[in-house]
């Protein structure tokens, strides 16, 4: 395991951050293993055999806990990000939920949801709005609240891990942005696939480290020798531990039992106000408007259904 002619080892050593170091691959238990990125506080390794990608010291799920359970985290500008998710509609999001509500209905007739990290509950609030029965799980018990006042279901404030939920209990299980958060995304497709009735559809929705925005920034990160840095650490932040492509997310989704169904590419809303300056902003609008001209924009939504 080497990047470039240092061993893997003699990298992880050489970083000081919390978590504990992974040195095969969390996913196939691989050992060819590379090392794409090396940041201040951590690097993304890269295993050869199954395309995953995840960050060299992996966090606990009492890590994780803390991460999205502390006043850090409600104090986050992303928090208020999530909690003002109803006002974003002009700026897309709510197209993105559309999008897959639609993808849903086309194979499957409404049902019972099951939104997997809900947040303010946004899309579950829509999902009802078109006949759904919904219900959510949330790590967060601030966001957990939120929810609670504009979903009629249940929401359940806990960890999807270790909630216990009745087996080929729903049509739909959804995870918007979470797989790359979870200690052992392989557990949880399992699990959502236990979750699912026969014939049931699960949506996955992550950003994929081939789209045309992560491929820029890889680029430009390789062309400066790492000195130009920015651009792929702000598409791998520490506080996601894995990170796919899309051909990796199908293997990840093929070791559940589920089948996939279709793949494809959705526009990120970044918030712009943080970004280090104007030409920031309008380099990466132009990136994704060409990025959607070739399906290769920030987020990959996947669809996978649970055979009959």
């Amino acid at each position: 395991m080497t990047l470039g002619s240092a061993p893997i080892e003699t990298l992880l050593s050489s970083i000081s951050t919390t978590g504990t170091a992974v040195q095969e691959c969390p996913i196939c238990q691989g050992r060819n293993l590379s090392a794409v990125y090396r940041f201040q506080n951590f690097a993304v390794l890269k295993c050869r055999g199954c395309d995953g990608s995840w960050r060299s010291n992996m966090y606990s799920a009492a890590d994780i806990s803390a991460m999205y359970t502390g006043d850090e985290y409600s104090q986050n500008p992303y928090f208020s990000y999530q909690v003002d998710e109803f006002k974003e509609a002009a700026q897309g999001r709510y197209a993105n939920y559309i999008g897959g509500l639609s993808a849903i209905a086309s194979r499957v007739k409404v049902g019972k949801l099951l939104d997997v990290g809900c947040g303010s509950g946004a899309f579950l609030n829509l999902a009802q709005q078109r006949g759904w029965d919904v219900s959510g799980i949330e790590l967060s018990p601030e966001l957990s609240q939120v929810s609670r006042r504009v979903v009629k279901g249940e929401v359940i404030n806990a960890a999807f891990e270790s909630v216990v939920l009745p087996d080929e209990s729903y049509d739909v299980v959804t995870m918007w942005d979470i797989i790359e958060h979870v200690v052992d995304p392989v557990f949880c497709l399992k699990k959502v696939e236990r979750l699912l009735k026969p014939g049931g559809m699960a949506l996955f929705c992550t950003p994929d480290e081939d789209s045309l925005l992560a491929r820029t920034g890889l680029f430009l990160y390789r062309l400066t020798g790492g000195a130009l840095s920015y651009p792929a650490m702000a598409l791998h932040p520490t506080y996601h531990t894995y990170f796919f492509s899309r051909s990796g997310f199908k293997a990840l989704v093929g070791k559940s039992g589920m089948q996939v169904v279709r793949c494809y590419s959705q526009e990120a809303f970044f918030e712009h106000s943080q970004l280090p300056s104007p030409v920031a902003k309008w380099g990466i609008w132009a990136i994704e408007k060409v990025s959607a001209l070739v399906d290769r924009r920030y987020e990959i939504v996947c669809l996978a259904q649970k055979p009959r």
